[in-house]
């Protein structure tokens, strides 16, 4: 990548230089001029201003959330207009040099087509809207900025143009209509799938492109049985898994492990990507060591060509396994409406190279549409899969290598290949291997007993059809590693240990959190017998950056401490040790320049150096300070090359960390990648196994094989409508860029307003790996919910990005208009947390939704609906004659109110015909109103505790006290949900809590755990609730020292998690538990729940282990629904639109569990009081939530138990405090 240096372009948060810019906004010719000008500045006014109109347009054609702004606002775009041109004609007035001119006439030309382009593009989205809305809805066809930004990169962060609106086709047959259409009106069209890819192939790198997004394609066909010839002759009989583009990889492995069955392809990112995106890419994984990358196990697949047409692409001579060299492989390709056909035929050593298990370079494979084509000659909509039987026995191990090198750990990855050849028997389902800088990077758990950390970690699966097998796989692996001394092996005691185990290979994003989250990433292939070789090159690749490194630390600080010695009070006495210090500088240069591996990885020789600098400047911290923070600053800019690899087919992963707004370091990084690709193909290897080519490695293809497809290309895509410029611009990396965080500093004032700073921080390391999406509640796409942290956190960097400019350039000071767009953000989370587990670098988006919510409400830009203030107000009040009135007036009422609307809106709805129904008006359906009433609730309990209990004031707990003598003492915090809503949940628990006889230790009325405050912005609320809980709990607990609690009880999810707080165990010095593993700990409940479903809540007050308690307490095999409820707290009252999303989502699912289960009316239990309100939104469909503590009680003491509670509790005692 060529870099000039120049970074005088402002508002340039991103990797690109000057010439980069200049010559996109303006042209190359324009920056020749340019820089012959540079050399005749005077005052520099004149340049400075002419950057700014550069960078005015370079943020303008990137950052969504800006541009959209000027589209909606016509005062904005005016003053934006006049005060360019203000500035052009004052350039145009200083000018002394007779070239200024033509460039300010350039700058007008294009000034005035954006101009043009701003007045047109209302007009030109509805015509859009229109045509493209006649095909798929115009519900999924977007041009929001939020959208748009999320599709203008994939997973690796480089992007150059916007697309200019995206559609989501829920019908396969769409595609080839929206492509014919896109035609007609000359926009270009790009394909796309999760955008899990890593080498930019969904990026647009032209404007005017349609992202043809095929998530909503998510049908699941079925399995169904094909006959297949052996190559003995012989016919059998496999299973074919058919299925639509955008069905996510895990998923379909899913399908098909539930019938015994193994669906092959299974790329690393297979939690996010789609099968078109797998076969468009020839996508691999971990099982390709066994049967083979995509290519080998895709039987079929439909492809929408440009022009509309659609073909039918068939394998036709499958044998079952693999492909290796000597096979002939045939393709048959049908045009769908015409039914004329061809045949393709290509041997197996034209796929991949002769020595290779992966290669993806032959990209045009002798014409077949859209394999390996990267989603540059058409769009794949669905496909069939050969499936596998699934081994009936598998066992994970993991190899520890140590010692100086790889060389021990590529013989015996080259030896484990050979030896497990046959694979009829004992077989290698999988062979993953990560060298030392990952397993530094994800804090690797060494399982050997030794101090030091393994130079590499191998991760194995061993499979076999039978239990002998199985042992002989592990008998030849133990014996292989006899003769290796510095190999250590473990192996996985349990399926539980074996996901231990494969969990550290999940965490691999964490590799590039030091730098911003930015790494070049790139995969190349190498013949087995090549691995040490190449092994061997990166270490001395790597010793050589870190040798480097540390020789530009000593002329780096050497150089700080001669500029800074002017302004050092005793400046002679520094001027006299300036020849020892370039004595010691050259000494430690020499040293490093000689060391050995060992002395550069303990930096001996700099930490010397080092030592000596700080010691000239003894007593004067502020200097030390910056000599250590310029050194640190300095190491930082290392370049480290770290590897994972598929190490049974040598395709090895090869991962560059690197600040991307850091020229010299970009630049050195690229070297270095572009050194790898050489030493790869110079071992017989090639440049990509799985990742694809791209933008990042087209410069790598070989000049006839980018002619060659090409010119398949034009034959198929004459008008060249499909991903202009992928493929066959092989200068391509020259010209795109990535956002760079770590710029935000130069802005840090402007971002410590309002918490930003601290917001851009949380969300800085996200690798965009989308291992937040696959649990997300709001990521549904069957009702357009694409808000995943990954997509969310791309809009917040360019949301901050926008509030910089404006707070810069439009002078807006405090008041970020930007914000506008956060709110909506903020809005799509349910705070479940379920993304930060499988994060590798920690981001919990939870928090993070929080602190967007408190930051709108601190700027006053949240809006909260008079519905949910009304709520929160009512769950801070702790008055009984408050809480009484407000449910007899307003929650009872107007929950029979909501249920009598769905009632009239449903038989409405049913009676009038659609086109004359005022109901089927946008204006009516997007009303919030009109939302609400889209699902009904649950009636408020009639009943309370406080129904059978002695009143008690706001400074008096109630100790209730069991049948019989015990020493068995609880507090339990029934919370709002359990107390005042659903009043029963908190009745049921007292009552089995006495019942087994433990002594109940309870709260003063109406206590909230602050919880729902918290999640809504409410910081100061919040804040006072926890502190006033903390104090009464405190007093509590003081005030009965005399008994020792065994256990602080909830009912609750979100009750523990807002308790957990506040130490609220350490007031109580026990344990926060839920009441029903409380319960089951002590042995008090024993098949006690009957047939039904759990639903898992967000919050869980159970932590994970419910299954296993409900597995044990229930006679009857209890199913699991894992989608949110819908109810998300006070959200289905603020954001209904939302919450009937994630209903439609519940019911789905509920639906799909019902028709296993064959009954009506079926009991869903749940551990969480909101659940309870979100499941009852489901009741019209035949289901009956039950929280687990009602069922318990009902164990106890039936249906009736209610009526022997008054008498259960009658022994109470009020105590003051």
């Amino acid at each position: 990548m060529t870099h000039t240096g120049y970074r005088e372009v402002p508002y340039n948060y991103t990797s690109a230089d000057d010439k980069q810019i200049v010559s996109r906004i303006l042209g190359e010719d324009t920056w020749h001029i340019l820089e012959k000008l540079r050399k005749q500045r005077v005052t520099g006014k004149s340049a400075r201003l002419l950057m700014r109109f550069i960078g005015d347009l370079f943020i303008l054609k990137r950052n969504p959330f800006i541009y959209q702004d000027l589209i909606d606002s016509s005062k904005k775009r005016k003053n934006y207009f006049a005060k360019i041109e203000q500035e052009l004609s004052a350039i145009e007035n200083a000018a002394l040099n007779g070239q200024v001119l033509p460039v300010i006439k350039k700058c007008r030309k294009v000034l005035r087509k954006l101009k043009k382009e701003l007045s047109d593009i209302k007009k030109k989205r509805k015509d859009i809207e229109k045509i493209f809305g006649s095909i798929v809805g115009r519900e999924n066809v977007y041009f929001d900025p939020f959208t748009i930004n999320s599709h203008a990169t994939d997973a690796t962060d480089w992007r150059m143009c916007l697309p200019f609106a995206v559609t989501r086709p829920y019908l396969e047959e769409q595609v080839p209509l929206i492509l014919k259409a896109a035609e007609a009106l000359n926009m270009y069209v790009i394909p796309r799938g999760a955008g899990t890819g890593l080498t930019g192939g969904a990026v647009p790198l032209r404007e005017n492109c349609i992202i043809i997004n095929t998530e909503k394609l998510t049908k699941i066909h079925g399995i169904e049985k094909r006959e297949f010839t052996s190559d003995e002759g012989d016919t059998k009989t496999m299973p074919v898994l058919k299925l639509e583009a955008g069905v996510i990889a895990d998923r379909a492995m899913a399908y098909a492990k539930e019938h015994n069955l193994v669906f092959a392809t299974d790329p690393t990112s297979s939690w996010a990507c789609t099968i078109g995106g797998n076969i468009s890419e020839n996508a691999g994984g971990k099982k390709a060591v066994l049967w083979g990358t995509c290519i080998d196990n895709v039987l079929d697949f439909k492809v929408a060509m440009p022009g509309g047409a659609f073909r039918h692409v068939e394998r036709t001579d499958h044998k079952m396994r693999k492909i290796i060299p000597s096979d002939t492989v045939t393709f048959k390709v049908t045009d769908t409406e015409t039914k004329e056909s061809y045949e393709i035929k290509l041997k197996g050593s034209e796929i991949r190279k002769p020595g290779l298990w992966k290669d993806i370079t032959n990209k045009t494979l002798g014409g077949v549409p859209g394999l390996q084509k990267e989603g540059c000659d058409g769009i794949i909509t669905s496909a069939a899969f050969i499936l596998y039987k699934d081994y009936d026995f598998k066992t994970t191990c993991c190899l520890e290598f140590f010692g100086e090198n790889m060389d021990e750990a590529s013989i015996v990855i080259s030896e484990l290949s050979k030896l497990f050849q046959d694979r009829k028997k004992e077989a290698l389902m999988a062979l993953e291997h990560f060298d030392d800088e990952y397993i530094k990077a994800i804090n690797y758990k060494v399982k050997a007993p030794k101090s030091e950390i393994p130079k590499a970690v191998l991760l194995i699966d061993i499979v076999g059809h039978t239990k002998e097998e199985l042992h002989a796989g592990k008998e030849k692996l133990s014996n292989l590693l006899k003769n290796y001394a510095n190999t250590e092996i473990f192996f996985a005691a349990d399926e539980k240990e074996a996901e231990k185990f494969w969990g550290d290979r999940k965490k691999f994003g964490a590799i590039s959190a030091r730098t911003n989250a930015f790494k070049l990433n790139e995969d190349v292939v190498l013949p087995i017998e090549a691995l040490a070789d190449f092994a061997r090159y990166i270490d001395d690749y790597n010793r050589e950056e870190n040798r480097y490194n540390q020789i530009q630390i000593v002329k780096t600080l050497s150089a700080y401490i001669k500029n800074i010695h002017t302004q050092l009070e005793n400046k002679e006495w520094m001027d006299s040790k300036f020849p020892e210090l370039e004595k010691i500088g050259k000494e430690t240069i020499s040293f490093i320049e000689n060391a050995e591996n060992e002395s550069l990885e303990h930096e001996n020789a700099l930490s010397e150096f080092t030592e000596k600098i700080l010691a000239l400047f003894t007593g004067d911290k502020n200097v030390q300070d910056s000599i250590e923070k310029v050194k640190k600053e300095t190491r930082d800019k290392r370049i480290t090359i770290a590897t994972h690899m598929h190490a049974g087919d040598g395709n090895n992963h090869v991962n560059i960390p690197v600040f991307s707004n850091d020229v010299e370091m970009m630049a050195r990084a690229h070297k270095t990648a572009d050194d790898i690709m050489l030493k790869t193909m110079s071992l017989g290897g090639v440049v990509s196994g799985e990742h694809g080519i791209g933008i990042t490695k087209i410069k790598h293809l070989s000049k006839e094989e980018v002619e060659r497809l090409n010119s398949y290309r034009k034959k198929i895509d004459p008008k060249a409508v499909m991903n202009p410029d992928k493929l066959s611009d092989q200068l391509v990396h020259e010209k795109v860029f990535t956002p760079s965080f770590n710029l935000l500093g130069l802005e840090a004032a402007i971002l410590q307003y309002g918490s930003l700073k601290i917001l851009a921080e949380k969300i800085s390391a996200c690798v965009r790996c989308c291992k937040c999406k696959p649990d997300c509640c709001v990521f549904y796409p069957d009702k357009n919910m694409f808000y995943h942290p990954r997509n969310k956190n791309l809009a917040i960097a360019a949301i901050i990005e926008a509030i910089l400019y404006d707070a810069q350039r439009a002078k807006t000071g405090s008041k970020f208009n930007t914000l506008k767009y956060l709110e909506e953000i903020g809005d799509h989370c349910t705070i479940c947390h379920k993304c930060y587990s499988p994060c590798p670098v920690n981001i919990d988006t939870g928090e993070v939704s929080i602190l967007e919510r408190e930051i709108l409400t601190s700027l006053d830009y949240k809006h909260t609906p008079i519905g949910t203030k009304t709520i929160l107000k009512y769950l801070k009040s702790r008055n009984p004659i408050i809480n009484t009135i407000f449910k007899k007036t307003f929650l009872v009422p107007g929950v029979k109110a909501q249920n009598m609307a769905k009632k009239s809106l449903d038989y409405l709805r049913n009676k009038i015909p659609v086109k004359i129904n005022p109901l089927e008006k946008d204006i009516i359906k997007k009303s919030k109103t009109y939302q609400v009433f889209q699902s009904e609730a649950a009636l408020p309990s009639k009943q309370s505790i406080h129904s059978f209990i002695p009143e008690c004031r706001e400074n008096q707990a109630v100790i209730l006290h069991p049948e019989i003598e015990t020493d068995k003492t609880v507090f339990y915090f029934p919370g709002c949900g359990s107390e005042r809503l659903f009043g029963h949940i908190a009745m049921a628990s007292v009552y089995s809590l006495l019942k087994t006889g433990k002594r109940v230790v309870l709260p003063p009325p109406y206590l909230c755990c602050g919880f729902p405050l918290n999640v809504n912005g409410k910081d100061l609320d919040f804040t006072a609730i926890s502190l006033r809980n903390t104090i009464i709990f405190n007093q509590i607990n003081e005030m009965l020292g005399y008994l020792k609690f065994d256990a602080f009880i909830v009912s609750c999810g979100t009750c523990m998690e807002a308790l957990k707080k506040i130490d609220s165990e350490k007031i109580f010095n026990t344990r926060l538990v839920d009441i029903t593993e409380y319960l089951y700990e002590e042995g008090d409940i024993e098949n006690k729940v009957g047939k039904g479903i759990y639903h898992k809540p967000c919050h869980d007050s159970m932590n994970g282990k419910a299954i296993d308690i409900i597995s044990d307490i229930s006679k009857n095999k209890i199913r699991i629904s894992n989608s949110c409820c819908s109810e998300a707290g006070t959200m289905s009252i603020s954001r209904p639109d939302i919450t009937n999303s994630m209903l439609h989502r519940k019911k789905k699912n509920l639906q799909g569990l019902k028709i296993l289960e064959k009954q009506e009316n079926l009991p869903v239990y749940t551990n969480c009081p909101s659940c309870i309100q979100g499941l009852s939104r489901n009741r019209s469909a035949g289901f009956k939530p039950v929280h687990f503590a009602v069922a318990i009680a009902e164990s106890f003491g039936g249906k009736e138990w209610k009526k022997s509670l008054k008498e259960l509790t009658s022994k109470s005692e009020i105590v003051n405090f």
